[in-house]
């Protein structure tokens, strides 16, 4: 069955995406948190006519960003990148996230494109990565 067509982002749908990206990870690398580089918004999934929407943008340093690049295996298991294939909204990202006390810990989450994240457990990311998807 062919599914209907999705209209592409505008000018203005991908500029509105880069700022909630930007305003959702707090302009922070989301891979190491710490001064790795000036701050880009990473597409997860390489970059291609339609994609620039928030469930595919990330913050990352340009070290980490450089990371990604050479290192595609490691960044699709550890939730930086998105396999070609697949829809970024349901793809498990890999982020920082506050707790209730203020800290922050390791989670994977999934991205919305309104600029939610919902958690998921660990075992549910791997089971999405491994196509066993809830």
């Amino acid at each position: 069955m062919i599914a209907p067509k999705v209209p592409k982002p505008t000018a203005a749908d991908e500029r509105d995406a880069y700022e909630l990206v930007t305003l959702r990870d707090d302009n922070t690398c989301q891979r190491c948190r710490r001064g790795c580089g000036p701050i880009a918004r990473d597409h997860r999934q390489n970059r291609q006519s339609g994609n620039t929407v928030v469930s595919n943008l990330q913050c990352l340093g340009l070290e980490c960003h450089i990371w990604k690049t050479e290192h595609p295996r490691d960044a699709l298991r550890e939730g930086f990148a998105v396999p070609r294939y697949a829809v970024p909204s349901e793809w498990p990202a890999r982020r920082w996230v506050r707790t209730d006390l203020g800290t922050l810990r390791r989670a994977w989450v999934l991205y919305g494109d309104a600029g939610e994240i919902a958690e998921i457990s660990e075992t549910e990311a791997y089971d999405r990565m491994e196509g066993r998807a809830p």
